[in-house]
C-alpha cells in the first residue's frame, strides 16, 4: 500500500491510475480496429480463392492466380466491408459491452444550418489545405530517393462502380471512422480534458492510415474534426466534412481515370477548387471568431496534473505502444513494397 504525504499526492495518484486505465482501454480498442481490418481483408481475399479451388483440378494455379486483386469492384467491396466491420462494428460492440451512454459517446446536438455551414466550410478548407502537408511529406521522402507516394487508381467501368467508389471511399469512412475516432476514442479520453482527447484521437487517426503520405494529412484533419466535435458536442459537422473531403478526392480521381482530361487539367481544377474553398474557409473562420467568441478556446476538464504529464501517461500505455508499433510497421512495409516488388519478393 502506497503512503502519501498529502491529499494532493493521493488525488494525483488516483487520477494517473484512471488515465492509465482509460488510455489502455482506448489502445486496446485501436488494436482491435487494426486487427479486425486486417482479418476481414485477408478472409475476403481467401473466399474467391477457396471457391475457385473447389471447382478446379489444378489447385496450385488457382492459389497463384491473384488477378482478381486488380478488379476495382472487388477491391472496393473489401475496403467497405473492412471499414464497416472494424470501425462501426467494433465501436458498437464496445459501447454495448461497456454500457456507455450513446448520447455522450456519439453526440448529435442540434446546431442550426448557419453554424453547421460555417463549421463545415472552415473544416473542409483545413482538410483540403492539409493535402499539401501530405504532398510536402512525399517531397521530403523524394529528396532521399524514397518513393512514398500511395498511388491507388480505381478505373470504374460503369455506374455501379462509380456508386461503389463513392460509398466505400466517401460515405462509409465519413460515418464509421467518425463514430470510431471522434466518438469512441475521443469520448473515452474527454473526461481528462478536451485538449488531450482531441490530440490523442488525431494522432491515432493519422497512424491508423498506415502510410507516411496520409499520416500527417489525417493527423491535421483529425485535429480539426476533433476540435469541432468537442466544441459543438456533435458528430454531424465532422461527418459532413469527412464526407465532402473524401467525395472531392473521389471526383478528382474519376476525372483523372475516367475522362479524357489530362493530368495537368485535373491538377488545375484541383488547385482552383482548393483556392476557392480556402477563401471561403477563411471567411468562415473570421465569422466564427467574431460571432462565436471563445469558439477557438479549449478548457481543461481536469487539471490534477499538467497537460504534458497527461500526454506522457497516454504515450506510456502498453496498448498505445503496441498500436503505434503495428501502424508504424505497416507504414514502413508500404514504403518498402515498391522495392520488394522490383526484387520479385512480393
Amino acid at each position: 500500500m502506497k503512503n502519501f504525504a498529502t491529499q494532493k499526492e493521493y488525488t494525483e495518484y488516483l487520477y494517473r491510475k484512471s488515465l492509465k486505465k482509460d488510455s489502455n482501454i482506448a489502445g486496446l480498442i485501436l488494436i482491435i480496429f487494426f486487427e479486425v481490418m486486417a482479418a476481414v481483408s485477408f478472409i475476403t481475399i481467401l473466399i474467391p480463392l477457396f471457391v475457385k479451388a473447389l471447382t478446379s483440378d489444378d489447385i496450385f494455379s488457382v492459389l497463384t492466380d491473384t488477378s482478381f486483386l486488380t478488379d476495382t469492384t472487388f477491391i472496393m467491396i473489401i475496403s467497405g466491408l473492412a471499414s464497416l466491420i472494424a470501425f462501426f462494428g467494433v465501436a458498437i460492440i464496445y459501447s454495448i459491452i461497456a454500457k456507455v451512454d450513446f448520447g455522450k459517446t456519439f453526440p448529435l446536438e442540434k446546431l442550426g444550418f448557419k453554424l453547421t455551414l460555417l463549421l463545415c466550410t472552415f473544416g473542409l478548407a483545413v482538410a483540403m489545405v492539409a493535402n499539401y502537408v501530405a504532398n510536402m511529406m512525399v517531397g521530403v521522402f523524394d529528396m532521399f530517393g524514397i518513393d512514398a507516394y500511395v498511388d491507388i487508381e480505381y478505373v470504374c467501368d460503369g455506374p455501379i462502380d462509380v456508386l461503389l467508389f463513392y460509398v466505400t471511399v466517401a460515405v462509409l469512412p465519413a460515418l464509421v471512422e467518425e463514430f470510431a475516432f471522434r466518438g469512441v476514442i475521443l469520448g473515452k479520453l474527454r473526461k481528462h480534458s478536451d485538449s488531450l482527447a482531441v490530440l490523442v484521437s488525431a494522432v491515432v487517426f493519422g497512424l491508423i492510415h498506415g502510410n507516411f503520405t496520409q499520416i500527417p494529412f489525417a493527423f491535421v484533419v483529425g485535429l480539426v474534426l476533433g476540435y469541432i466535435t468537442v466544441k459543438t458536442n456533435s458528430l454531424l459537422p465532422a461527418i459532413i466534412i469527412h464526407f465532402l473531403n473524401n467525395g472531392i478526392s473521389v471526383t478528382l480521381s474519376l476525372l483523372q481515370t475516367n475522362t479524357n482530361l489530362s493530368d495537368h487539367a485535373v491538377n488545375l481544377v484541383s488547385v482552383c477548387f482548393t483556392f476557392v474553398i480556402a477563401v471561403l474557409g477563411l471567411i468562415s473562420f473570421t465569422i466564427l471568431c467574431r460571432k462565436h467568441k471563445g469558439f477557438f478556446k479549449l478548457y481543461g476538464a481536469n487539471n490534477n496534473i499538467p497537460f504534458k504529464e497527461k500526454v506522457k501517461t497516454v504515450c506510456k500505455s502498453p496498448t498505445m505502444i503496441i498500436f503505434s508499433v503495428l501502424t508504424f510497421s505497416e507504414a514502413i512495409l508500404m514504403l518498402a513494397e515498391p522495392y520488394l516488388t522490383e526484387m520479385n519478393l512480393t
